[in-house]
């Protein structure tokens, strides 16, 4: 039986009997930097936990079967696609090697909110990317916080949609913070690409075709009992191929049976619904009075921390504060300081942002779905996203049609003044030959 083993670092055959199960490259590596990194592809540092020996590995498992490992390894990015960028290869957040976990190799820091870090990383074994969200470090002895971490991660990972990043793994490193594995969403946010407009109308059609992808994913979250709380443009990501995801279920809620649309609905059944479930049952952790969200795209009732008063309505609002932004340039409530903005939202002050929508110069159809959504009162506005979804729809399919009859007539008119034209030269033609009989027949009668 072949005596070799795989070096877990970079992959190489190596002898049963190597020092530290490392190849003779990596144990030098180590000697000299004294870390656990060796170097990988395009000058990442591929981190291992400092008592990797293959154990978890499909591969190293394997290995006795297929020899050396495949290397099967697709470009990292596709034309068009931008790379994501190492804010902090070296970020304090990053787990120390003792603690890492075998199945992950991670990379440096690509973001960080409130609560957690993303980290990038590569599962060893498929060599896919990933994006790992971790806690905190100062968060890990919260337990609010961290049943908060692991719901965002239950949630996250039942809504099956092409609109929501899956998640992979849910887990925890040995300095017991949890985290979980999800896919590498490369592209950039709807939040920067509306920066860079130089005007509102600029590739409209476009925005609004995000805006109608984001509001098929909440019509799919809503429908399984999850409302986002946190909608705007620096949450969504949009691709390079189009794709249009909504991130960050960090402050997401599961809507206890029999809320709002239940109650609406009473009396009719649907058979394909499923309920999201996470580990807190149907408690919420947040508080009457606590303030979670945005507020240039928070619902007043949101703003107010009328928590119990917040359902699928809260993320209409903050849908309907997007579309103004994709309309006008910007958010329902702006204003000098974060106090004032909060101020607006608190109240409902929706006069600034209605007069904007007036004076965009859009289609009143859509004026009139962003201030439907941006309503004051919860009950004035659509009872969910897929109601805005479906007049999304519409509107899009008007304008379709609207389009296609536009080119219909065009090529309708071409056709007619194509046929006139060669009816005059006909005419033209027939009136010239005409003219030449007649003068032959006046010379003939001459002679």
């Amino acid at each position: 039986m072949d005596s070799s083993k795989i070096c877990p670092n970079c992959g190489a055959t190596i002898s049963e009997r190597s020092p530290a199960g490392l190849c003779p490259a990596c144990l030098l590596k180590q000697v000299i930097d004294g870390s656990e990194a060796s170097q990988g592809r395009q000058g990442e540092t591929l981190a291992y936990n400092s008592n990797h020996d293959g154990k978890g590995s499909v591969l190293r498992t394997l290995a006795g079967t297929i020899g050396s490992r495949p290397t099967v390894m697709l470009r990292d990015t596709a034309p068009g696609e931008q790379p994501s960028v190492l804010v902090a290869p070296s970020s304090p957040e990053m787990p120390k090697a003792g603690d890492r976990s075998e199945r992950l190799q991670l990379f440096g820091e690509i973001a960080r909110g409130g609560m957690g870090v993303i980290l990038k990383g590569r599962d060893p074994d498929l060599g896919r990317e990933l994006a790992v969200k971790v806690l905190l470090e100062r968060h890990r002895d919260n337990p609010e916080l961290v049943r908060r971490f692991v719901e965002e991660a239950q949630i996250a990972g039942q809504l099956q949609h092409p609109g929501v990043a899956p998640v992979y793994e849910l887990g925890t490193f040995n300095d017991r913070r949890p985290y979980f594995s999800m896919k590498l969403v490369k592209g950039r946010t709807l939040a920067e690409t509306l920066e860079e407009r130089e005007t509102p109308q600029v590739e409209l059609s476009r925005f609004l075709s995000v805006f109608e992808s984001i509001c098929q994913t909440m019509a799919y979250s809503h429908a399984r009992g999850v409302i986002h709380r946190d909608l705007k443009p620096s949450n969504v990501m949009v691709g390079a191929f189009g794709e249009v995801q909504v991130m960050d279920w960090g402050l997401a809620k599961v809507l206890q049976r029999g809320g709002a649309i239940e109650d609406a609905e009473a009396g009719k059944v649907e058979i394909q619904a499923t309920v999201i479930a996470t580990a807190r049952g149907d408690t919420d952790l947040s508080q009457s009075g606590s303030i979670l969200g945005t507020p240039s795209y928070m619902a007043p009732e949101q703003a107010r921390g009328e928590i119990d008063k917040v359902d699928e309505r809260a993320d209409v609002f903050a849908l309907g504060s997007i579309l103004c932004e994709i309309l006008t340039g910007d958010a329902a409530f702006v204003g000098r300081n974060s106090g004032e903005i909060q101020r607006k939202a608190a109240l409902g002050d929706l006069a600034d942002a209605f007069g904007r929508l007036d004076a965009s110069g859009a289609d009143i159809d859509l004026i009139a779905l962003a201030k439907t959504c941006l309503a004051r009162e919860a009950d004035d506005r659509p009872r969910d996203a897929q109601v805005v979804a479906e007049a999304m729809k519409s509107y899009r399919d008007g304008v379709e049609e609207r389009l296609r009859r536009a080119e219909l007539e065009r090529v309708e008119a071409q056709t007619r003044a194509e046929e006139e034209a060669k009816r005059r030269i006909l005419a033209d033609r027939l009136a010239f030959e005409e003219r030449k009989r007649r003068r032959a027949t006046l010379a003939t009668a001459a002679t």
